[in-house]
């Protein structure tokens, strides 16, 4: 079973019909490091070298670097590439996006399993982001959701909702 088919069950989550797969990956990942928190900044230093070595773009963790990450996808949409193709690397630029959170953000990676007082039908991802505003944030799923669903998921805007000072009205998540 697949790390994804773990996380997420059946195909219930996304899925349309039987040739629209949704944005999770429908075949396991090979991924260089184990998937825990520990381990996001190492997949997002993955994803910068890769962005050097293949884009010859600097990535340097700042909030305008995600505009990259929402072009970068766009691209490889536009060239009909698709999720299995290259889930390694959204599941990398995922991680970076996390990784700009943190820095910007005064956030950290959280194992998903250490978390306590969500909702009972709440899924994540094995690692996600707790940011200093108190937000959980999960940008491995929403870098797949980004890819999958176009310019409608962008990275940019999903940053600033997350990381946006929370206001009187707002839920605690803890």
């Amino acid at each position: 079973m697949s790390l994804f088919n773990k996380l997420f069950g059946s195909s219930k989550h996304g899925k349309m019909n039987e040739s629209d797969p949704g944005p999770m990956p429908t075949r396991g990942l090979t991924l260089q490091y184990e998937v825990v928190a520990a381990n996001g900044v190492n997949f997002a230093e993955q994803f910068v070298a890769a962005a050097a070595n293949i884009n010859k773009v600097n990535l340097d963790y700042s909030v305008t670097s995600l505009e990259f990450i929402d072009y970068f996808f766009h691209n490889m949409r536009k060239e009909g590439v698709k999720v299995n193709d290259i889930a390694e690397t959204i599941f990398a630029a995922g991680c970076y996006v996390g990784e700009v959170m943190i820095r910007n953000a005064d956030g950290h990676w959280t194992n998903f399993g250490e978390i306590t007082g969500l909702p009972e039908d709440i899924t994540m991802m094995p690692i996600v982001v707790t940011l200093g505003n108190g937000n959980r944030a999960d940008p491995i799923a929403k870098a797949f959701k980004r890819f999958y669903d176009g310019e409608t998921d962008s990275i940019v805007y999903f940053y600033s909702v997350f990381t946006a000072p929370k206001t009187a009205g707002d839920v605690p998540m803890d």
